[in-house]
């Protein structure tokens, strides 16, 4: 995913949030703050430091600070207000990251740990409520992964013009800890990727990477693909093999 497309998918989720009226990626939040025409309860987008493309993993991360806010009810017992502001601000935080987590979105992932910071502006419009600092990782080959197919082949080179192919397999869930693809049977598989996020090189017959998948000489010519964990519904897996 670029980047725009990651700020675009944060709108999206923004806007279908109930509980949220407004949604911005402001310069700063001080500009933010002091906009008149912010509809509260509102989500600001900052992004942060942090980001990163790691070319090991073949993965690009983004890093945002959200801003979660409302306004307070200025009344006797304000920082009681602003105390039920926060709680409430929280909790629709919290209802953002699993909607962002959600698994039909297989072309990002969000950080497992999210800092949290309790927030209070007096200067303008009197608002509160939370900061959460999340990281977005999506795949670097992410326009191979997103045809909209079970599975398909077509044919890249390597630097001896050998032809390589790719295979795109969508698990139902019930394969367990064996993917069994009759595709595969007779080739050389030079690859697999498991939902695009963590790549493993690892040629015919290596039995070291038994935590994510293994073959050996006692599986060739392979059918059968063993998993360290099993098979999500919907989970995809990218396999480059060659003919041999």
């Amino acid at each position: 995913m670029t980047l725009n497309q990651v700020i675009q998918r944060i709108k999206i989720l923004a806007a279908a949030q109930k509980q949220l009226k407004y949604f911005d990626k402001p310069a700063n939040i001080t500009d933010a703050l002091n906009d008149k025409t912010v509809l509260y309860p509102a989500c600001l987008s900052l992004a942060i430091p942090g980001s990163n493309v790691d070319v090991v993993s073949k993965t690009v991360t983004f890093s945002f600070r959200l801003f979660f806010l409302d306004l307070i009810n200025i009344s006797s017992d304000t920082i009681l207000n602003e105390q039920d502001v926060q709680s409430d601000m929280l909790s629709v935080a919290m209802d953002f990251l699993a909607q962002m987590d959600y698994s039909g979105y297989p072309d990002w992932k969000i950080n497992a740990a999210a800092p949290v910071v309790l927030v209070t502006d007096t200067e303008n419009d009197r608002v509160a409520g939370v900061t959460i600092d999340i990281s977005i990782v999506t795949p670097w080959n992410k326009s191979v992964c997103a045809i909209p197919a079970d599975s398909f082949t077509f044919p890249i080179f390597d630097t001896d013009m050998k032809p390589v192919y790719d295979l795109i397999y969508t698990a139902s869930g019930d394969e367990g800890t064996t993917l069994t693809i009759q595709n595969l049977r007779g080739k050389s598989i030079l690859m697999l990727v498991r939902e695009t996020f963590v790549q493993f090189e690892v040629p015919v017959f290596d039995d070291n990477k038994t935590t994510e998948f293994l073959w050996s000489a006692s599986d060739y010519p392979l059918v059968n693909i063993n998993l360290g964990t099993p098979a999500n519904p919907g989970e995809r897996f990218l396999i480059l093999y060659r003919n041999l």
